[in-house]
């Protein structure tokens, strides 16, 4: 019964994950996420957001005003969009080029390891990166939530993490080099953090910002900061339509190079 599973999913096109081979990719990539290259994107947004913490606070003391958890808000958004963006775009993309620079990719996929696993081995460890910082940078901003701004935050952030790590793949597959890489992956790394960042003081900006991934990010630290937690089915639909868009582009991208075994 077995055998006859296996074959279904095989006919169907489908990859059978096998889970001591996950995990030793998981463990590499694992290690990748600590090594020098890659660690000071995380510590950077957390160390953003308390910086920027503080620095709205000496503005709002020298105007003899307190400082308000809206402003907390904001400096969260900076911070988790930072990670959210530097880490799963830029350290996912640049960690793909150099195994493609350096020929480890084709060496690996000619092995035993098949496509889903080094996709979800590729990914998992960079999403829960991200996750774990966003949730440092919480009380990095100074902010005390409900257990159910918790919940929306947890969420919210893992499916952002998801978006931008695929994103990250897609960069990486089609860059030749480490270098190539993070020049290409900064532009569209500014541009979805600075949408939101300036949906603040422009309407069109706001509007551009509900179509990202990114800007739903900010909503749910403005809804943090509030402590009005809410889910907004419109961002997650728009958090889910990218990360399957991007997974398809992923998939088209991966066969074409021919890097996906028969």
């Amino acid at each position: 019964m077995q055998t006859e599973g296996a074959g279904v999913w095989q006919q169907a096109g489908i990859k059978t994950v096998h889970w001591n081979k996950l995990f030793v990719i998981l463990s590499m990539k694992w290690r990748t996420q600590f090594s020098k290259n890659f660690i000071t994107m995380p510590l950077f947004s957390v160390g953003l957001t308390f910086v920027m913490t503080l620095f709205y606070g000496s503005m709002a003391e020298s105007n003899g005003n307190a400082l308000d958890d809206s402003v907390r808000g904001m400096a969260l958004s900076l911070g988790a969009l930072m990670n959210t963006t530097m880490t799963g775009i830029l350290c996912t993309g640049m960690a793909l080029a150099e195994e493609k620079e350096k020929h480890t990719l084709r060496a690996l996929m000619t092995s035993s390891v098949n496509g889903l696993e080094f996709f979800l081995g590729s990914t998992l460890p960079v999403a829960a990166m991200i996750l774990a910082v966003n949730i440092l940078a919480v009380p990095a901003a100074g902010l005390r939530p409900s257990a159910g701004g918790w919940a929306m935050w947890l969420g919210v952030s893992a499916l952002c993490a998801m978006a931008s790590t695929v994103m990250g793949m897609i960069f990486g597959i089609c860059c030749k080099s480490q270098v190539s890489a993070s020049t290409v992956i900064s532009v569209p790394v500014m541009v979805l953090v600075m949408i939101p960042v300036f949906g603040e003081f422009s309407g069109f900006m706001e509007k551009a910002s509900r179509f990202l991934f990114t800007g739903v990010l900010s909503s749910a630290a403005a809804a943090l900061a509030e402590d009005t937690p809410r889910v907004d089915g419109f961002g997650i639909g728009v958090i889910g339509a990218e990360i399957a868009l991007a997974a398809l582009v992923f998939i088209l991208l991966y066969r074409k190079n021919g890097y996906e075994r028969e």
